[in-house]
């Protein structure tokens, strides 16, 4: 693969594209099996669905309708702004890179990818939405998440950022300090809080570590929680907060559906870490997707990180195929 998306690794360094492409469309295929329930609660989830899922059993209402049969959302729209900026700077992160994202989420936020015949950037979060228009965001967009933020009295920490940066996982996979640091850029793009950036460091951490060829889940997990806890204040509390969403046991411990927080990043990061441990593609993604809330940015992230671990064949071939702009994404991860 050409794609500065996994730029020129060291000589010693094998890439895994089956890993690769399994990140990518495993993002894709589960943000979009995910909105087949996003906004619903369990309840109303368990009355229009039953498992086994495809795209066509969406039901029809004003939010789904928004979105072609098949597509992915915001999530796997923003991810891939990052790819094309990472193309447009030649897979190194710079300040350039940074500005080129930013500039791009604005212009996506008013016209999404016109080439699919998008008429804005559908289902972007209040967050990322404030920012954007925040006055300082063109000069300093790190600036503007900041001040959003603590607008809010340093309390949100939404899921907006963790949902895009999968793929920095794999860009420069085989050093993890460049990783984490990536994830935390990209991030507070828009999302100031730790919080938020513990999330994305863990999750493209975890997605460096099985490119890298670890196997070992729980290896995995504690040497991502280590390096995302490295980003939270020093208090026991929220670092043990952070190892409890890591290292949920049972999904419906997360919650995922409780009213008012569905949004919370861990809630998303939690999910994303239970379904690494799982060893069914389709049943991992089926789970979270039924417990609706965020639906879609929960198998979005959950399904990054398994189809990053189990690779591209694992995913079922009836979501692969039927997204509408397949063809279309192939070709930003080549180009």
């Amino acid at each position: 693969m050409a794609s500065p998306v996994v730029s020129p690794s060291p000589a010693a360094v094998d890439v895994d594209l089956d890993k690769v492409y399994g990140t990518v469309y495993g993002q894709c295929t589960g943000d979009a099996i995910g909105l087949l329930t996003e906004f619903m609660d369990r309840r109303k989830a368990h009355k229009y669905y039953q498992p086994p899922l495809e795209y066509n059993m969406k039901v029809s209402d004003r939010h789904r309708n928004s979105w072609k049969t098949g597509d992915w959302t915001d999530d796997s729209d923003q991810m891939i702004l990052i790819m094309q900026a990472l193309t447009h700077t030649g897979g190194k992160v710079s300040d350039d890179t940074l500005r080129t994202f930013s500039g791009d989420l604005y212009t996506w936020m008013l016209d999404g990818f016109q080439e699919l015949g998008d008429r804005g950037g559908c289902g972007l979060g209040r967050t990322t939405h404030t920012v954007l228009t925040h006055p300082e965001f063109f000069d300093n967009p790190m600036k503007a998440a900041q001040e959003v933020w603590e607008g809010t009295g340093k309390a949100v920490a939404p899921n907006g950022a963790v949902m895009r940066t999968s793929i920095l996982g794999v860009q420069q996979f085989w050093d993890l300090d460049t990783v984490g640091e990536n994830a935390k850029l990209f991030c507070q793009t828009t999302h100031a809080d730790p919080r938020c950036v513990a999330s994305c460091v863990a999750v493209t951490t975890a997605i460096a570590q099985m490119l890298q060829g670890e196997t070992d889940v729980e290896k995995i997990i504690h040497k991502s929680f280590r390096r995302a806890s490295a980003h939270l204040h020093p208090d026991e509390k929220q670092v043990d907060e952070l190892r409890w969403y890591m290292d949920p046991r049972q999904l419906e411990e997360l919650q995922l559906d409780a009213q008012g927080v569905i949004g919370y990043t861990y809630k998303t990061l939690g999910a994303g870490f239970w379904a690494l441990r799982q060893n069914d593609f389709r049943k991992a993604i089926e789970r979270i997707t039924m417990e609706a809330g965020d639906a879609d940015t929960n198998a979005a992230v959950a399904g990054a990180l398994l189809g990053c671990r189990l690779g591209r064949r694992s995913l079922p071939d009836s979501w692969v195929k039927k997204m509408p702009h397949k063809e279309w994404l192939d070709w930003q991860i080549s180009k």
